[in-house]
């Protein structure tokens, strides 16, 4: 039984695994799905000592003021796009994104990526997995 045989008594089987192989590489090939690495809270704490990342809080300024990671800038997710200019001086330095679970972080990337950020990092679980882990979190006054 040769190569053509097997396709075409096994057709459904070889459509089966072509389209469930497109399923796994399709999205990694779409623009920005891979413009980000999400990190955990021992990881993000590495970056900021050791690389100097920007933890950049989106969320918004009354929940950011009640706490967030020392040193975190904020600009909430609804400005990001509009405020991006305001991290030019950090374009050279990783940026990690914080929300309260991870998921608006993943949003806030496309406006990064226009600032021309490279090194874009996602907190995974956001501030409550941050909290979770026993990392502290800091009142801004």
């Amino acid at each position: 039984m040769g190569l053509n045989d097997f396709i075409s008594s096994n057709l459904w089987l070889v459509l089966a695994l072509v389209v469930s192989g497109g399923y796994l590489v399709f999205p990694r090939l779409r623009p920005g799905s891979t413009s980000y690495k999400e990190v955990g809270a021992l990881e993000a704490v590495q970056l900021i000592n050791s690389r100097k990342a920007l933890p950049l809080d989106i969320r918004e300024e009354k929940v950011f003021l009640e706490g967030s990671i020392v040193g975190a800038k904020n600009i909430p997710l609804a400005n990001l796009a509009s405020d991006v200019g305001k991290l030019e001086k950090f374009v050279k330095r990783p940026v990690i994104i914080l929300c309260p679970t991870g998921h608006r972080s993943k949003s806030a990337v496309r406006a990064l990526k226009a600032a021309g950020i490279e090194e874009i990092f996602v907190l995974k679980g956001g501030l409550s997995a941050w909290s979770q882990a026993g990392m502290p979190l800091s009142k801004v006054n």
